[in-house]
């Protein structure tokens, strides 16, 4: 039996339960579920602390496949590419991941 279960039972949203168990008591701990629920996250920034000074400088790429359908280039996944300066994104569909490589020089050229 859990904490909150006895928390219910106490602000009598659940009636006609029996707790048998006394040992839960929970004036004497806090719970754990109670508390992580609680507790607050930090502020996502509205300004990345990353420098990127120019184009190019920082490029994010990810690679996602293979696709359930192909298209009719053949093509089961895709490229992604992020400039980190100007956030322009570039997304390219490859037949297989060793071509990705090859996706990138064509996008930096």
């Amino acid at each position: 039996m859990t904490c909150s279960i006895q928390r219910l039972q106490d602000l009598s949203i659940v009636t006609g339960m029996e707790i048998i168990d006394d040992a839960l008591n929970h004036n004497d701990r806090e719970c754990e579920a109670y508390l992580k629920g609680k507790t607050t996250q930090n502020v996502i920034p509205k300004k990345l602390d990353i420098e990127n000074p120019r184009r190019l400088y920082r490029i994010y790429s990810d690679v996602y496949g293979p696709l359930d359908v192909e298209e009719y280039s053949r093509c089961q996944y895709f490229v992604t590419f992020i400039d980190g300066f100007s956030y322009y994104i570039r997304v390219k569909p490859i037949r297989s991941k060793d071509e990705a490589p090859k996706a990138f020089i064509e996008w930096i050229t």
